[in-house]
């Protein structure tokens, strides 16, 4: 590898910190979720309005001892449990007994960058050893006690893949839904929508999304859709790539997802 003296190890606090910095922000929101608290702290999770009555809740999965598979420490737990308290109007203890509270009454969608069944390191965080991890069993059980959380969404496998998290209480049932990378075939992205149906139930609308760029290549051309267009045929073409894991099946596509919708 090249020598280059501006690639250095950065830490949590400075990568939060870039995103605040105008020069370097792009067209994105300023920020990108983070804010200089969490620059200051080096605590990256937080909350953000969706539209009205919904709301989401931003987790920080990755775990600081290394390895590619993720999981939650104590505080952040902890921390995930009072937002969920905070935007619901009822929810069940861990003995399955309902609990009214609550300062708002929303929609909760979770998003993290691993999925529930990548969640199994648990090695413990250099930055705070004695802390306990918790894994993605554990964080199903937390977010199937509160029912206005209708949909987790993450990524991680770079793998469109739809995966219900149903309880015998039906309120208590949520949706987890991972989509493709843009780094790998099919790059992929997604568009979801929540409806409520008038009928006790809502619906989620997992719609994907692709590169307009053309599906043919031309090899001599330097335009920006070209690139993007070569890009996707390289991925494609990937010799360690699994296209046609990472594609999903139909199931895993552009789906209307049924949920029973939370009620006091």
């Amino acid at each position: 590898m090249t020598p280059d003296e501006r690639r250095k190890p950065f830490t949590l606090k400075e990568f939060a910190k870039a995103h605040l910095n105008p020069a370097v922000t792009g067209a994105g929101p300023y920020g990108h979720g983070f804010t200089s608290d969490m620059a200051n702290s080096g605590k990256l999770y937080y909350t953000f309005r969706i539209s009205e009555k919904v709301v989401g809740i931003s987790l920080d999965t990755t775990n600081q001892a290394g390895f590619a598979d993720g999981s939650l420490g104590t505080a952040q737990l902890r921390w995930l449990e009072q937002q969920l308290q905070a935007h619901s109007g009822h929810w069940y203890d861990a003995d399955g007994r309902k609990v009214t509270g609550g300062s708002t009454d929303e929609l909760v969608l979770v998003f993290s960058h691993h999925t529930s069944g990548t969640m199994g390191n648990l090695l413990p965080d250099p930055r705070n050893v004695f802390e306990k991890r918790h894994d993605g069993n554990e964080l199903v059980a937390l977010l199937q006690r509160y029912p206005n959380v209708v949909a987790w969404v993450n990524g991680h496998t770079h793998m469109n893949k739809i995966t219900p998290h149903g309880h015998a209480v039906p309120e208590r049932a949520f949706w987890e839904v991972n989509t493709a990378s843009h780094i790998d075939y099919p790059q992929h992205g997604r568009i979801i929508e929540i409806a409520d149906n008038g009928d006790g139930t809502l619906s989620l609308f997992t719609t994907l999304i692709e590169s307009s760029a053309p599906y043919g290549t031309d090899f001599g051309g330097t335009s920006d859709a070209n690139l993007a267009a070569l890009y996707r045929e390289l991925s494609y073409n990937d010799p360690n790539g699994r296209p046609t894991a990472l594609l999903g099946a139909g199931q895993d596509h552009n789906t209307e997802l049924l949920i029973t919708k939370p009620t006091r």
